[in-house]
């Protein structure tokens, strides 16, 4: 019982010494008000995000967008489908965290972040039809993003998307 109890105390206050060491290997390290890296964002951050609401507050932190504009897309006429591809050279390049793709009955926002210096986007707040978000998908490929976006069960067969957003 003795040696447990000295043994947490021991656990919970550090000696001297042993602060000393660190707070020198921390400074040593660059650790010290921000790090050697203290200028740049933490982009790991957006991986720690468990939920959409999470990511979307890292992703509100970040400024400097540029507007997606290599887009085409395709209303496939056997399924209920569009296909979507947005041209972002060296896309396959950067981790999937770097990759946020938000899906809405009536919307769709993308954001790329860090792609070659830059911070690429694309908002839709209003598509020219609606989608089914659960059954929709998305997938990095080379130097392209490619969206499946399956239209909502209650779509009539003949309705076909003229634009990919109405405004």
């Amino acid at each position: 019982r003795q040696r447990l109890e000295e043994a947490q105390r021991l656990r919970e206050s550090p000696s001297e010494v042993e602060v000393a060491v660190a707070s020198g290997a921390s400074s040593a390290l660059g650790n010290r008000d921000g790090g050697l890296y203290k200028e740049k964002p933490d982009l790991n951050e957006g991986r720690l995000a468990e939920t959409h609401r999470e990511q979307r507050e890292w992703v509100r932190k970040i400024s400097n967008w540029k507007e997606i504009t290599d887009i085409s897309f395709v209303d496939e006429e056997k399924g209920s489908c569009i296909s979507v591809y947005m041209g972002l050279p060296g896309l396959q390049n950067i981790t999937p965290n770097k990759v946020c793709v938000w899906m809405e009955p009536n919307s769709l926002e993308v954001r790329i972040i860090d792609l070659d210096g830059s911070n690429w986007c694309y908002l839709a707040q209003e598509l020219w039809g609606s989608i089914d978000p659960e059954k929709s998908t998305y997938k990095v490929r080379r130097d392209k993003l490619s969206l499946k976006l399956s239209k909502r069960a209650s779509a009539r067969s003949w309705d076909r998307w003229e634009k990919l957003r109405r405004i």
